[in-house]
């Protein structure tokens, strides 16, 4: 990666001695010298530097005028400044314009090329960084419509473990969700189809034509389609200010204006089903849920019919529902052995909503069948999955919940069960850890000289690279870098005391395939650089 310099000396023989500096040995191109500032301002835009050396007195702009400037148009270069005195004043002045460096006159020849070598690298690794972010950036914009439709999937579908989640993941793809409704759509079984063709491409086509429709109505849409439903499923956004009354009237209006249109263009008829109007983004899973079973009714009231869930449910009814993620994340929290972390999570969820205390029986029993089963359905690694349970365990329990009072009495029956699970999978966790620990640590020692990651003993072992940490941490007081980095050094250590290898071969032989990396590294951990240290040993 070569970099381009410009230089600033209003000294003509300082000007000419450093147009001279062999440039070419570091990596670098001039590009543009001048007298002073002005000058300087007339050759900068084309000499577009990474690397600006300046005298600091020059008749017209000096050195640190010239720096701001340079700083406004190129915030990304890296400034040295030549001058003649070494003062406080002035490097506060330096440090506040943003120069990276300054060199004294008269300027010496090795620390002129010390000081080039070292920004030189600086440079070059702030290039690599920024060109790595600028093309993650890229890949993430393009992957943004695809990151979008997960995240309406992943909505509807109540799969956030949480709201501080849903807001981290809204905020990164700039989804800002105030006021909505769902709308879920399915044509009508025995429906003449457009032709046949590939299904995928089909439906794609579909919800391109509704949410062209959505928008001549000024309604913001996030759309999703069910392959195992055969449904089109719809947030639509409305303005925060704006009536619920106009916002379903927009709906039903789109709504129909897509039927009509379904019906002349494609010879097919469909039905809609319309939620209630919600402000809360984590609510849209139960929201969807109304539209759904608004637009499953349909099918006993004929064809082209759009339904809402406020006219087959004409009294206002509390509904308590146990998202998919919230019971993910509490059945994980619960198989790591984190007790308090449970009680704090089921209280939370049991608390979120008033509603009648049967639908919360009913919910706590799920929940329960769900602990039951799911060191089988995720496969986890637990002593649960090798015992053959006793079904009057489920029995006794779901009676007991049954019998609850209240809600208090419910997390009281739940707590006791997720105990004794807890207990049951705990039960040789040490040993199997210490276990666990002992092979990863055999693994790393027999594969140090290779190019060993975090990712590969994940693959290996099949459990995630935090839970090996924290493992490594507990049985092996240190991290996988640091145990590596130990293990290479010591077989460093012996291939040196045998003193018939380079050490570059070294430094191959135990892992580190960059040489200079290889060469930090030693330093930082013996103080000394290899050759220093061959003569101790």
């Amino acid at each position: 990666m070569e970099l381009r310099i410009m230089i600033l000396d209003d000294e003509y023989i300082i000007l000419d001695g450093l147009s001279s500096f062999p440039w070419e040995a570091f990596g670098c191109t001039l590009t543009a010298a001048a007298r002073n500032g002005n000058e300087g301002m007339e050759k900068l835009r084309e000499a577009a530097p990474d690397i600006i050396l300046s005298d600091i007195k020059m008749p017209g702009m000096d050195g640190l005028e010239f720096s701001s400037k340079a700083k406004e148009m190129f915030p990304e270069v890296t400034i040295i400044l030549l001058t003649g005195y070494d003062s406080f004043e002035f490097a506060k002045q330096a440090i506040s314009t943003g120069v990276k460096e300054y060199l004294l006159k008269p300027i010496d020849y090795d620390v002129m090329k010390h000081t080039i070598d070292k920004i030189a690298a600086e440079v070059r690794e702030n290039k690599r960084q920024n060109d790595y972010f600028q093309n993650l950036k890229r890949h993430f914009n393009n992957s943004l419509p695809l990151l979008r439709a997960h995240f309406v999937s992943n909505l509807l579908h109540g799969r956030f473990q949480g709201r501080n989640e849903l807001k981290a993941q809204e905020n990164s793809l700039n989804m800002k969700i105030d006021k909505f409704l769902v709308a879920v759509g399915k044509k009508v079984i025995g429906a003449k189809r457009i032709e046949e063709c590939d299904k995928w491409i089909e439906e794609f086509a579909y919800i391109n034509i509704f949410e062209e429709i959505f928008e001549r109505f000024h309604i913001r849409v996030l759309s999703d389609y069910s392959m195992a439903t055969l449904e089109y499923n719809f947030i639509l956004l409305f303005n925060p200010q704006d009536r619920e009354d106009e916002c379903i009237d927009m709906a039903l209006k789109a709504c129909k204006k897509i039927q009509e249109e379904v019906k002349k263009y494609c010879g097919e008829v469909m039905n809609f089903g319309i939620s209630n109007i919600s402000q809360d983004c984590y609510d849209a899973s139960n929201q969807y849920r109304k539209a759904q079973e608004a637009c499953r009714q349909c099918v006993y009231l004929g064809n082209d019919v759009i339904l809402k869930y406020q006219d087959i449910h004409f009294k206002s009814r509390k509904e308590f529902n146990i998202t998919t993620g919230e019971k993910s994340h509490l059945m994980m929290t619960l198989f790591q052995g984190e007790f308090p972390k449970v009680e704090v999570e089921l209280k939370a969820i049991f608390e979120k909503t008033e509603s009648d205390i049967g639908n919360k029986k009913f919910s706590a029993m799920d929940l329960l069948l769900s602990c039951m089963k799911f060191p089988y359905t995720c496969a986890v690694q637990s002593d649960v999955s090798d015992k053959d349970w006793d079904v009057s365990i489920l029995q006794d329990s779901i009676g007991k919940i049954a019998e609850c009072k209240d809600v208090e009495e419910i997390e009281s029956c739940l707590l006791r069960n997720f105990s004794t699970l807890i207990k049951l999978n705990t039960e040789n966790a040490d040993e199997r850890n210490k276990m666990l620990v002992q092979n990863i640590l055999s693994h790393i020692e027999s594969n140090y000289a290779s190019d060993l990651s975090m990712e590969e003993l994940t693959e290996r072992f099949h459990v995630s690279r935090t839970y090996i940490s924290r493992l490594l941490k507990k049985y092996a007081g240190k991290s996988f870098l640091e145990y590596l980095t130990d293990v290479r050094f010591k077989n460093v250590e012996c291939f040196m005391a045998e003193n018939k290898y380079k050490q570059y071969e070294i430094a191959e032989m135990v892992g580190y395939r960059d040489f200079s990396y290889y060469i930090k590294v030693f330093k930082r951990r013996y103080g000394i650089t290899p050759n220093e240290y061959k003569k101790h040993v």
